[in-house]
């Protein structure tokens, strides 16, 4: 699954976002000829150093001056593809929307969202996702300001309240600074576009774009960083592992234990030798499952000579696998086949080698590296 992953540094504004996906490789004269439905605008692009660290910057030259009440027919009027106006004026009506909540009126005023710029970043944005052709957009939590700052109606939070509605459901780390880290259209680009994740599994980077803010802000890197990348993730799940020491249970024990683990719902149970305590031989116990855990639990409370267990909860990836039976000089014999990253291999089921190894007293390793030989000559399964 190809995915981007936006990482809000020093947090996020609209013309970083698009900084960003420049800076990773979308093309500058594809979002300026996409751009041009704005008449007098022109895209610039430089570089700039955040903290020691070089990082892409945008902005636009605009000639003429363009209300807010102009962007939605702007859009509508243009050669964009339709996918992309109607997710631009989705998320520009959530911005009128809000902005008006803010201020309890009807006239809509955008004082410094007013300009076009902030039409032309969120179209851009939208255009260079169209570009990468991503399966999926996903972002770390934002940043907040903790601090006031000066606008022109006076003091008002860091955290701006357009921002905050903005964000409803969205993970917002703060930080204590007196500074807008997280800007209105940046909070309405990243809720509209990405999922939150803060515990994404990245099989694999293939690149890496820095969009840099306006202001160099002390002790705080201004930049926003996103990766393109591969993940796996939809091959993961959610287990609990459930963990004891025994040192007290006779051995034999352990085969109805097991059994009546498994009729519980248990995907894996082994034991670990292990030294306890007093310089004991013990039994390190181990039990994934992923439901019925009260009923895993009942079977261990009433089946073992524990005292209690530790459970965990973990993340496991699960290689995608099927069955398929081949025809081989034996007769048929499942395989198994196991896919990841393009890549893939082959196990034979061991109960079929077991019977061929009885009814032609060849060993078992024998019999597996003659199937596995015209396995390599077929392939294609």
């Amino acid at each position: 699954m190809k995915l981007l992953y936006f990482d809000p540094i020093g947090g996020a504004s609209v013309d970083m976002i698009l900084a960003a996906l420049i800076d990773l490789g979308v093309k500058r004269d594809h979002l300026r000829k996409a751009l041009s439905f704005v008449p007098g605008s022109e895209l610039k692009v430089g570089r700039v150093t955040r903290q020691g660290v070089n990082a892409c910057k945008v902005s636009f030259t605009i000639r003429k001056k363009i209300r807010e009440k102009q962007f939605i027919p702007l859009i509508k009027k243009s050669k964009l593809p339709s996918r992309i106006k109607d997710q631009a004026i989705d998320i520009i009506e959530r911005i009128f929307a809000v902005e008006k909540r803010v201020h309890r009126t009807e006239h809509l005023h955008l004082h410094e969202l007013a300009d076009a710029d902030t039409l032309l970043d969120i179209v851009g944005v939208l255009v260079g996702l169209d570009v990468l052709k991503v399966d999926k957009v996903y972002s770390r939590p934002v940043k907040a300001g903790a601090g006031f700052v000066k606008t022109i109606e006076g003091n008002m939070p860091a955290f701006n309240f357009a921002t905050a509605l903005l964000l409803k459901k969205f993970p917002v780390h703060f930080v204590p600074t007196s500074a807008e880290l997280t800007t209105p259209t940046g909070a309405a680009i990243l809720s509209s576009i990405a999922t939150p994740r803060e515990d994404l599994f990245v099989s694999k980077i293939n690149g890496i774009g820095l969009g840099a803010g306006s202001r160099d802000i002390k002790d705080h890197p201004n930049i926003l960083r996103v990766f393109l990348g591969e993940s796996y993730d939809h091959l993961t799940d959610e287990c609990t592992v459930i963990q004891t020491n025994i040192d007290d249970m006779n051995p034999q024990d352990f085969e109805m234990l097991f059994e009546k683990l498994y009729a519980a719902g248990a995907l894996d149970v082994f034991l670990t030798p292990t030294i306890m305590k007093r310089s004991r031989p013990g039994i390190h116990l181990t039990v994934l499952c992923q439901k019925n855990l009260d009923y895993v639990v009942d079977v261990l409370f009433a089946h073992t000579t524990s005292i209690g267990f530790r459970l965990d909860n973990v993340r496991r990836l699960k290689f995608q696998r099927r069955m398929r039976r081949i025809a081989s000089p034996y007769g048929n014999v499942r395989v198994k086949i196991i896919e990841y990253d393009g890549r893939t291999k082959y196990s034979v089921e061991y109960r079929d080698l077991k019977r061929i190894a009885e009814q032609t007293g060849d060993s078992v390793s024998k019999i597996r590296n003659r199937i596995m030989q015209l396995i390599g000559r077929k392939r294609g399964y």
